[in-house]
């Protein structure tokens, strides 16, 4: 296996959540709202008891959405959700006015801050019931990532391996050996000849003591048995690591 290492990067960005639909069969007109949340990976410090959510409402009617969560872990290389009460969204449930906005303080009941935990946060829209009017209403619904982060500066230590599957996919695995979690954006393979292959651009996340897989398909140009330099970008950077393909 290679391994490559990344230090705790922390970041802020705007997600936009908005609807564009197609004529239904049903002939019934579709509506939907929109509304933005700042940030869209929530970061709790291991020194802070809550970390603060901006939702904006961009739609010119009230708009009212509620916040859940799941417990996120990672079993045999995928995403794992269970419920959970250990989050706390305060309040659960918010009416935001035409142009408006809204701050969510998002806490846990019980910390450990020795270690890194991954929860999902849900911010979905309410349903609003319309009167007189023949219409379906599509729900927004946005999926952020919570990280309660440890006490410890941390970083994250991935392995990587490759290998075919009984119907010939190649498998990417990544496992994280380290203390914080990493955001692996793309998956580029270079061979001995130095033809460079797109394995993946699926964004993923290997949580610490984890393991996330890559179902790349077919890649013929990569042969059992024989190394690659696998070329991974991730949200700190670009590396690179040689590693056999195996037959399995």
């Amino acid at each position: 296996m290679a391994r490559t290492t990344a230090k705790r990067s922390r970041f802020t960005a705007v997600a936009i959540v908005a609807g564009t639909f197609a004529a239904l069969l049903s002939g019934k007109a579709a509506l939907a709202g929109s509304f933005q949340v700042n940030p869209v990976n929530i970061n709790l410090p291991a020194d802070k008891a809550t970390a603060a959510l901006t939702i904006r409402n961009a739609d010119d009617k009230p708009l009212s959405v509620r916040i859940s969560a799941y417990a996120w872990t990672q079993e045999n290389g995928v995403d794992v959700r269970t419920p959970t009460k250990d989050v706390l969204a305060t309040p659960p449930i918010v009416t935001i006015p035409a142009k408006g906005s809204q701050v969510v303080r998002v806490g846990l009941r019980n910390r450990d801050t020795s270690v890194e935990r991954a929860y999902r946060v849900i911010i979905e829209e309410i349903p609003q019931r319309i009167e007189g009017q023949a219409a379906i209403q599509m729900v927004l619904r946005l999926d952020l990532p919570l990280y309660a982060l440890s006490r410890s500066e941390g970083k994250a230590e991935l392995d990587w391996a490759a290998r075919r599957d009984a119907d010939g996919n190649v498998i990417v695995e990544a496992r994280n050996s380290g203390t914080l979690h990493e955001q692996v954006l793309e998956l580029h393979a270079r061979t001995a000849s130095g033809k460079s292959i797109t394995l993946s651009k699926e964004m993923g996340v290997v949580l610490p003591g984890s393991a996330r897989h890559w179902k790349i398909g077919k890649a013929e140009g990569l042969a059992a048995d024989t190394s690659f330099k696998l070329v991974t970008k991730t949200a700190h950077g670009e590396s690179q690591e040689n590693i056999v393909l195996e037959r399995r």
